[in-house]
């Protein structure tokens, strides 16, 4: 055998090799229920923010702010959730929570939910596009907007430790609801979640 065939040889043999350290590496994925609770790292995740969102706005909803403006004003309130802002040490996904929490507070059916800042700023973008291009029978006006009666504010932060190989993981998540025209705080409530992770050690 030449030496080039031998080096050719040797090369699908190596190539074969890599192939199959490759293969066996591949990650595995398996597919579960959107709604099953996953926590690998500890870290705030999907998990949190939907038990976070469901709890908070399940107290918001049954407390006396809505029926005493229903009771007053003989309608439902209107109420625009701000986004939520992350005063934590980490990464969390504040658009994902926030929309969490608008989703329950509008399925609760107490109140009615306006478009936030953002979306109302590209509601009246299009409405500017309409003026110029759509028909006189189609064209949707300005300054017929539903305006917020409340406004639903809130914030998270961390509070951590850790020692002996152990971590300490604490959410510390607060909302309020406040009257738009007069900033009463209408409600208010604090969710505490607390992990305790642990960090397995590996020998060098």
């Amino acid at each position: 055998m030449t030496n080039s065939v031998k080096c050719a040889a040797y090369g699908v043999a190596v190539l074969g090799v890599l192939m199959a350290a490759c293969m066996s590496a591949a990650s595995r994925v398996e597919r579960v229920d959107p709604n099953t609770e996953v926590d690998l790292s500890g870290y705030w995740n999907d998990t949190d923010a939907n038990m976070v969102a469901k709890a908070m706005i399940k107290d918001c909803v049954v407390r006396p702010w809505s029926a005493t403006f229903k009771q007053d004003k003989g309608r439902q309130p209107v109420v625009r959730v701000y986004p939520v802002r992350n005063r934590s040490s980490e990464h969390v996904d504040y658009r994902f929570f926030t929309k969490q929490l608008e989703q329950e507070l509008m399925n609760s059916g107490v109140s009615k939910i306006v478009a936030d800042r953002v979306e109302a700023a590209d509601n009246r973008a299009e409405r500017d596009e309409q003026a110029k291009h759509a028909s006189a029978e189609t064209k949707k006006s300005h300054k017929r907007e539903t305006g917020s009666d409340f406004v639903l504010n809130g914030w998270v932060v961390t509070q951590n430790d850790a020692a002996d190989g152990q971590e300490v993981r604490a959410y510390v998540v607060t909302l309020e609801l406040s009257n738009t025209e007069t900033n009463e705080k209408v409600w208010m409530k604090v969710h505490k979640i607390k992990k305790v992770v642990q960090r397995s050690s590996i020998a060098p």
